[in-house]
Formats: structure tokens, sequence, C-alpha cells
């Protein structure tokens, strides 16, 4: 087994990676990086120009495991793509969404064309799905193993249909965690690893610099905010709550209908809008058929008004309520963008920060500036007077750095690699696992540099 990161190695963003078991080529991820444009988003695919290529399992649908599928499937047509069912189905959404968004993108860029809807929809068409826990076999075309390669999809609890993989071949497992969260949400519920001892693991780093005191648990962080939206709603205030379509929209959205529900929130127009709805659908579709803390709960019972149906947004800071729109960093040119940069003009309204920012977004701007700043969005546009209230919660999709630990001793690798964190995340896990663990390998992944596994 041979393992070589094409992108999300040392960086949250174009996850992808390459595995090489007897000569079968596999990928797993093909994200696009959302900071990052043109060719530069993509993962390092050239790498693979002398490889076998003969499979793609998918982890879930963010934007950063699954956006540059299209592109990969441009390079290498004849290969097999395989992710659980609600993964496929919420692809066929974001990726048809992610049309408009890169022909935006892309404008002037010769380097990289936009996929069209025609492309996507022979994609989805083509991939295969299979349930958590169903076991699949994996072939080469060209070098197929003189033994079988078993793959199998474990639930995540990250979003709907985000899974780990676990790759067995000859007696040697390999499990990649993805995106990974074992605690339960306001909808998911926690990550079931494999009931295994696995040889080797690779590992998310997400929040491995994070302190779990600043990582609350999710229904005591409800409470916090419940508070303070009172205090914003009760003065006639507005509340901004960027949000992914995918994933935090809904957690948030019923989160917010539960604390309305009991009383802890006061009740208030809900305005959501776009492909999120869409999402919505998708998850009330699959309510019975995965692991859910409620099954019985319905996104669609929760009273929202549309965004796109209003005209004059700035009509929304001019009466109580609380909208959640995309996207979850303030990417210039979304409708968060707009929103946030009317929100800042409103003294009763407030912005609500609930996720991960990066640092060079302008929702980290926002997260780090407080009422009465200067706050310059983004380098072309002028800087303008923060007038509202600026609030920070954390509701956490990805695992705590204790519960990263806790899948290492549940699964007691003989090697551990590290991926998607940053430098400082990568190094405190590095030191923690060797700490507990002496005796086992610990390789931080780097783009291009290829890792041979026994």
């Amino acid at each position: 087994m041979k393992f070589l990161p094409l992108g999300g190695a040392g960086d949250i963003g174009a996850s992808c990676y390459y595995m090489n078991i007897a000569g079968t080529g596999i990928i797993i991820d093909a994200g696009l990086h959302p900071q990052r444009y043109g060719l530069e988003s993509l993962p390092k695919f050239e790498i693979l120009q002398d490889l076998p290529v003969d499979a793609g399992l998918i982890t879930h649908a963010h934007q950063d495991h699954l956006s540059a599928l299209p592109y990969l499937v441009q390079r290498h047509p004849y290969i097999r793509v395989v992710a659980t069912p609600q993964t496929r189905g919420i692809a066929e959404l974001t990726l048809h969404n992610s049309v408009s968004i890169l022909r935006e993108q892309l404008k002037g860029d010769e380097t990289l064309r936009p996929y069209s809807h025609e492309e996507v929809d022979m994609l989805v068409r083509s991939i295969e799905w299979k349930s958590y826990r169903e076991p699949f076999g994996i072939e080469g075309y060209r070098h197929a193993a003189p033994h079988p390669i078993t793959g199998s999809f474990h639930d995540a609890g990250h979003i709907l249909g985000s899974a780990g993989i676990l790759l067995e071949h000859e007696g040697k497992s390999i499990f990649f965690t993805g995106d990974i969260n074992l605690t339960p949400q306001a909808i998911q519920s926690g990550a079931v690893l494999p009931d295994q001892k696995v040889d080797t693991l690779v590992l998310e780093c997400t929040h491995g610099a994070t302190d779990s005191l600043f990582l609350p648990v999710w229904g005591r962080e409800a409470q916090s905010m419940a508070h303070r939206a009172n205090q914003i709603l009760a003065g006639g205030g507005t509340i901004l709550i960027p949000v992914f379509a995918l994933g935090k929209l809904q957690e948030m959205l019923c989160t917010l209908w539960q604390l309305m529900e009991a009383g802890t929130l006061s009740r208030a127009d809900l305005y959501t809008g776009g492909i999120g709805r869409k999402i919505n659908t998708a998850y009330d579709r699959n309510r019975y058929v995965v692991r859910r803390v409620n099954p019985d709960f319905e996104l669609a019972s929760v009273m929202q008004q549309d965004l796109y149906e209003i005209e004059n947004l700035d009509e929304l800071f001019r009466q109580p309520g609380i909208v959640l729109a995309s996207s979850g960093m303030v990417v210039e040119g979304t409708l968060s963008y707009r929103l946030a940069s009317l929100c800042l003009k409103h003294p009763k309204s407030g912005i609500f920060i609930v996720g991960y920012m990066d640092p060079e977004t302008p929702g980290y701007r926002i997260s780090q500036a407080s009422r009465g700043d200067l706050i310059q969005l983004t380098a072309s546009a002028e800087p303008e007077s923060v007038r509202c209230s600026i609030d920070k919660f954390r509701f956490t999709s990805h695992a705590r750095r204790e519960d990263l630990l806790a899948v290492v001793r549940r699964l007691r690798p003989s090697q551990v690699i590290l991926v998607h964190g940053d430098e400082e995340a990568i190094h405190w896990m590095g030191n923690a696992i060797l700490t507990e663990h002496p005796g086992m390998k610990v390789r931080a992944a780097e783009i291009g540099s290829m890792i041979a596994i026994d």
C-alpha cells in the first residue's frame, strides 16, 4: 500500500488523497479549495499522470471534498466513483449549484473552464452508491490486484451521508476518518467506527489546536445563543447567521426551532433560501434511513420565509427576525456577504458567528471585530464602521481533539497519518498521539510526498 496526498495535507481545502494498493489506484475525495481560484483551487491532479487511477471514493458532499470531482473525471473518464446514497443525492444538488459559481469565478481565466450542467448530469448518473457497512470490491483496470480489495463506508457523524472509509487487502487495513464527529449535533448522531483494529489510520485534525473549553456542548451553547438572541430581538433587531448551505444550515435551523418550541428563544420569523432549502428536503427524505437524534423531526415543519422573495434586503433589518444565509464564511459576492454589509450599518441588529472562519475570508474579519471598529471586508472594499453587535458561538461538526485521540485508542493502528489541519493542529495531534502511544508511527502528510504503508 502507498499513500500520496494531492490536497488537504497541512491545510483545510481541496482534500484529495491517492492510494495505490497492489497496482490499483484509488482516489479518496476530490475537493476544491474555497479560498483559491482557477488551477490553484484544484488538487495536484498532475501528480497522477503516470499512475493508475481506477476508483474514486467520496467521503461527503462538502465543496472541499467533492467539487473537483468533475475535473478528476475529465482527466480519468473511466474512473469508477462510489459514495453513500445520501452523498450521491446531495452531490447532484451541490455540483449543479457550483456550475454558476464557477462560471462567475472563472471569467477571464483561460487556465480552467467551468464544468457544465450536462457534465454534472452524466457524472451523477455514473456514481455508484453503497450503504453504510456494505462491503464492495475494488478492482484495477490495468493492474488487477492478485487478491481482492474490499471497501466499506462508516457513518462519520459530520453531515448527512458523511462517511469514513475502510480499505482492506491481504489482511491489512487502512481507515480514512474523513471529516468526523463523535458527538451528536441537533440532527446528526455521532460517528460509528469500524468494529476492528486497523493497521493504518488517516486522521483529520481540524480541531487539533483548539482547546476543547472553547468547543462547548451543543445544548449548552444553544442556551447561550438563545439568551443573546432574545436581547437583540427584544430591542427590535435582526440577527444574521452566516451558514454553510449543507450541514450547518440544517443543524442551526433545527436548533433555533427547538429553542422556540421550548420557549427558550422568542418567536421570530426565520429566513432561509437557495440551495439550502433543497438540501433540507434531502435531510427530511432520509430521516428514517440514517441515524438521527430524532428521526421524526422534519425541517419542512419549521416555518421559514424565503430570502430570495425579498426584493429589498435592507427591509430585513427593519423588524425582528433571524436570517440564515450562505456562504458560511461570508465570501464576497454571496448572499451572506451582501447581508453582512447591510447588517453592519444597523445598531439594533447583530451578526452571530457559529462556525469556523478561514483567516483569509471576510467572515473571519467580521468575527474579529467589535462594535465601533472600522472594518474592511475585502482588499477593494471601503472601510466601514461596525454599528451592529457581533457575537461568536461554536457549533462544531468536527471532532474535538480528545475525541480524535479516542479514535486512535479505539482503532489501535500501528501507523497514523495526519491530514486536514493547519500546522499547529497537526503538531499538537502528533505530539499527543506519541505521548500516549510511544511506539506508534505518526506521519504528517505532505502534498506530493509518497508514504509507504507497511
